[in-house]
């Protein structure tokens, strides 16, 4: 069974939706055709009725499917589903004798079905990100996503610490603090930094990878939408200091649009790294590939591209898809393109790299995310007080929530060095020297060295 619809024998529905999103415009265009082609009459209508038709059955699919797998687990129908429960968990807490939190989540007695939270969301917002995807829509996500105040982000990611990705965890007795070094140490042994680098780090966040590097000796330029993340970088890490070379640099620069703007670029038009943790999300699946090709055109042939990504696992549950539908809703809007690693790496190669190494350390971030959730917890009054009750558990509920999805493996988190490989175009022998020479580089490189 897929979404509810017996499987064609060879048919893979997943695959089939990734494609559809990505092709929508060639779908469209090619629907267009037919109706101009069909004959006046049901012929006709068909043709005009066949998207909406298509995408209808797909949610519907969804939606029934969800209700056959609970009952064939054996949830009961009487209670209410994971997501109404959290709902009413985010309302009120516990004050009317409701279950806590973690009952909801681990007891396993809420079934992960889909119902109105989940197609108001899916009507409203999440076809509108991922069929479009819109430079606006990117530019409007911000401050749900990451423009809610840098204070309630210190409560989340510690203060000292401020890195909103996963952490790497040598014993995993690591204090959070510990785990984000050793991490930003693994990015800068990827990407396998010198002095006098030029890095380019998409979606910076507050800046602490753009402060590691600098300390390094890297010159480093960073992007980021968000006005709130660059000015907590210019007060806390020294980022854009006059007349300071080790400052690295942080712009409000849209990514895709980073060829624009000469002026960030080294003198050579490109750089030595580039890095993007868990920025890619957002740019969806329809734009992926126009975001990957962005990246291949701003890195020198002997560069090296870090593309942390944070993923959904392949063989899915239902529970995966009510998680994603409520992070989508709440927590990353417009970050649709969260998928499996085949996909991603396959989308790595389509866009003219060759991925050199990657890990997948999704109990790595199980065990981040908890830090994170005691962090918020002991933060707990000043979030009521200074926001609101509801807006601390619904917060609550995306950290433990996240930190359960994370080890038994719906989310995951995919650490890839790549670097440039052939094109169908025809490029010089200079170049194929200075890209092979780079790749054996990189595959003497294997291990982490940190």
């Amino acid at each position: 069974m897929a979404f509810g619809i017996a499987m064609l024998p060879g048919w893979d529905f997943v695959e089939f939706l990734l494609w559809f999103i990505e092709n929508l415009p060639r779908v469209v265009a090619v629907n267009v055709i037919a109706v101009f082609a069909a004959k006046p009459g049901k012929a006709r209508w068909l043709c005009i009725l066949f998207i909406p038709i298509l995408i209808v059955t797909m949610i519907s699919g969804v939606i029934l499917g969800s209700w056959e797998d609970a009952a064939r687990r054996g949830y009961d129908p009487a209670l209410p589903s994971v997501r109404e429960a959290i709902e009413v968990y985010v309302a009120e807490g516990t004050s009317k004798g409701g279950p806590d939190l973690e009952t909801i989540l681990e007891s396993g007695n809420y079934a992960p079905t889909f119902g109105m939270e989940e197609i108001k969301y899916l009507i409203k917002d999440l076809l509108r990100h991922t069929f479009f995807h819109l430079d606006e829509h990117n530019t409007g996500n911000i401050k749900e996503g990451y423009d809610k105040g840098n204070d309630f982000f210190e409560a989340t990611l510690d203060k000292e610490v401020m890195v909103y990705t996963s952490g790497i965890y040598k014993t995993g007795k690591e204090t959070l603090k510990e785990a984000q070094k050793y991490k930003l140490d693994f990015v800068a042994d990827a990407v396998e930094l010198k002095k006098g680098d030029n890095v380019l780090d998409i979606g910076c966040g507050w800046g602490r990878l753009a402060r590691h590097f600098t300390d390094l000796g890297a010159k480093v330029t960073g992007v980021t939408l968000s006005k709130e993340q660059r000015q907590w970088a210019m007060d806390n890490v020294g980022a854009n200091e006059e007349g300071n070379p080790a400052s690295p640099q942080i712009h409000l620069q849209d990514a895709m649009k980073l060829k624009e703007r000469p002026d960030l670029l080294p003198a050579t038009g490109t750089f030595d790294a580039i890095t993007s943790l868990e920025m890619a999300e957002h740019v969806g699946i329809k734009r992926y590939q126009e975001f990957l090709r962005e990246v291949h055109g701003l890195l020198k042939d002997d560069g090296v591209f870090y593309f942390q990504v944070a993923g959904l696992r392949r063989q899915w549950r239902y529970e995966d898809l009510v998680w994603g539908l409520f992070m989508g809703e709440h927590v990353f809007p417009g970050a649709d393109a969260s998928c499996a690693m085949g996909w991603v790496t396959s989308q790595l190669e389509r866009g003219g790299f060759e991925v050199q190494r990657v890990h997948n350390l999704g109990y790595h971030y199980s065990i981040t995310l908890y830090q994170w959730l005691e962090c918020w917890r002991r933060h707990e009054d000043y979030i009521n007080k200074n926001y609101t009750p509801e807006m601390y558990r619904r917060w609550e509920v995306f950290l433990a929530w996240s930190v359960r999805v994370a080890r038994q493996g719906s989310s995951t988190v995919f650490m890839i060095a790549a670097t440039k490989q052939g094109e169908k175009k025809t490029i010089t022998p200079e170049i194929e020297a200075v890209r092979e020479a780079r790749r054996i580089q990189s595959q003497k490189h294997l291990l982490p060295t940190f």
